[in-house]
């Protein structure tokens, strides 16, 4: 589904798209190779359209960040780091690229990530999934930021509607923007909306995160481009849908505010960012309505960088109410306030 295309130019009228790897006139095919030209009065266009993974250099950034130079030890072959994402479970900061930027092929046990490269260690590949093209690996003690170079940071995440102005910050063409004009159930495609952009992406740009323009909203995971000279003359991008790679790899676009996993029995921790020197404050509340007074819920004040965080162990005697599984932390961050809540997981000492 997506835009029709006349002459290399959107009509404004929305198609059943085939995309194919070399387009023919119809009186070079058999008629069962054909494509009709509508279904149900749908009209229907034939694309021709050849992605392909894009891969460079370049140099070192502390602290790490979205938009630089990634790659496997193991490989002569660079992509670019997406962004910094956040595993659901325990909060630990990991880095977000391509599955064909950051792993062998087979993928390898020893599977290191450096940044830059070489030397410049980031740490071993986590977890990875290679039909939506998407890994991310541990910093080991590298220092990072949320920032993608050049655009600021993602502030969650989005589906990708059709018409949405989006942009990405890539390794070889940098900051580029274009428009969301193709869609299916797991990626999506881009073109340039304004003629001052004719290349959205290029060697290198693999791993790359596209954002809503409007909102800033993290949207997907560039993973192709085309040679448009080749191409049917439109330049064309391929992403994967932000919120599939995320579901798969079970990792979050920080949005200001996140819960780990929370355990009867275990220690739970809030990571809340707010501006520098900030008086924060937080609530926990149980499925059961008790307060929790835990040791490590205090309130504090955020640090230079504006990041704030509680850690405390929940009781193994915590209990719920029947049909309330979750807990809530209402966050108090300089008098503005926010709730989010996440499953109680376990079970208390009493229930069998």
């Amino acid at each position: 589904m997506g835009f029709e295309y006349a002459d290399g130019s959107p009509t404004g009228r929305l198609a059943l798209r085939v995309h194919v790897t070399e387009k023919k006139s119809k009186t070079k095919l058999k008629r069962v190779e054909r494509v009709p030209d509508d279904i149900d009065g749908i009209p229907v266009d034939v694309i021709q359209y050849n992605p392909a993974p894009h891969l460079v250099r370049t140099d070192r950034f502390d602290p790490l960040r979205g938009g630089v130079q990634m790659m496997n030890t193991s490989k002569t072959s660079a992509g670019t780091l997406g962004m910094i994402v956040f595993d659901r479970d325990s909060l630990q900061p990991l880095a977000l690229s391509n599955w064909h930027v950051m792993l062998q092929n087979p993928a390898q046990p020893a599977d290191v990530m450096a940044q830059p490269s070489g030397v410049d260690i980031m740490g071993g590949v986590l977890r990875y999934d290679r039909v939506l093209d998407c890994a991310v690996c541990v910093l080991a003690g590298r220092t990072w930021s949320l920032d993608l170079h050049e655009l600021g940071s993602a502030t969650g995440l989005s589906d990708p509607r059709l018409g949405a102005k989006v942009i990405k910050s890539g390794l070889t063409t940098g900051v580029t923007w274009g428009v969301i004009e193709g869609v299916t159930a797991s990626t999506f495609t881009i073109v340039p909306d304004d003629p001052a952009m004719p290349e959205i992406s290029l060697g290198g740009d693999s791993g790359s995160v596209w954002i809503n323009r409007s909102d800033s909203l993290a949207v997907g995971l560039h993973r192709a481009g085309n040679d448009e000279s080749v191409a049917g003359g439109t330049e064309r991008a391929t992403a994967v849908r932000m919120i599939a790679v995320t579901d798969k790899l079970k990792v979050l676009v920080f949005d200001g505010l996140a819960v780990s996993t929370a355990w009867i029995g275990g220690t739970c921790r809030v990571l809340a960012r707010t501006a520098p020197d900030t008086e924060c404050s937080v609530e926990i509340r149980y499925p059961s309505g008790r307060r929790s007074s835990a040791a490590g819920l205090a309130p504090q004040r955020s640090d230079s960088t504006g990041w704030v965080e509680w850690t405390w162990r929940i009781g193994t005697s915590t209990a719920r109410k029947p049909g309330i599984e979750y807990l809530v932390a209402t966050v108090t961050l300089g008098g503005a306030t926010r709730s989010i809540q996440r499953k109680l997981e376990g079970h208390t000492r009493t229930e069998h």
